[in-house]
């Protein structure tokens, strides 16, 4: 309640000018995390899920979640992603203290990347060393985000969970097709 209180009082101070700075950064953000991550799945559409040959050959863990559940998940983390990155900009901008954010587009760009290495290149092992930096570097931006505003990284606590979740799948799926014959490409 208080911080709503907070940012409403922020909101009313205002220039015009002001609000559309944060109108346009915020829509950078969300063009940036969830436009990204729609391409990343618009380009790899046929490398995951039901449709997919390859991905279907693949062993997968009995915990592994039905393709239905990847879309809605990624939209919410990404969307999630774009508020802590707009939040942390409205208390540092790009210059002021870029760390944080360079370290968050680093994250994001190793978040995209494992798709292309995992999906597009069918490489497993590829893909389960990947998604331990980009673990790492989410943690990272976690802490610098805290630096920022104590209650920042909250928003990135559900992608922190989906991606040790992703870590482990990744890293079981490599395991169990290490010697899988039965994969059109290479597994990494």
């Amino acid at each position: 309640m208080v911080l709503r209180e907070n940012m409403w009082r922020e909101i009313v101070k205002m220039t015009w000018k002001e609000r559309l700075m944060n109108v346009a950064v915020l829509a950078f953000f969300l063009v940036l995390c969830m436009g990204g991550g729609g391409l990343m799945g618009a380009i790899t559409v046929n490398d995951f899920g039901d449709e997919s040959e390859w991905y279907v050959a693949l062993l997968k863990p009995k915990w592994n979640p039905p393709s239905a559940v990847f879309g809605p998940v990624w939209s919410l983390l990404y969307l999630l992603m774009a508020g802590a990155a707009f939040f942390v900009w409205r208390h540092t901008g790009f210059c002021k203290q870029p760390l944080p954010l360079i370290v968050f587009f680093i994250q994001l760009g190793l978040n995209f990347t494992w798709v292309l290495i995992f999906g597009k290149a069918h490489s497993l092992l590829g893909g389960a060393i990947e998604i331990l930096f980009l673990w790492m570097f989410i943690v990272a931006t976690m802490v610098l985000f805290y630096g920022v505003r104590k209650w920042i990284p909250l928003l990135l606590f559900p992608y922190l969970c989906w991606v040790s979740f992703a870590t482990a799948l990744n890293w079981t799926i490599w395991d169990l097709n290490r010697n899988n014959t039965n994969l059109t490409s290479p597994s990494g």
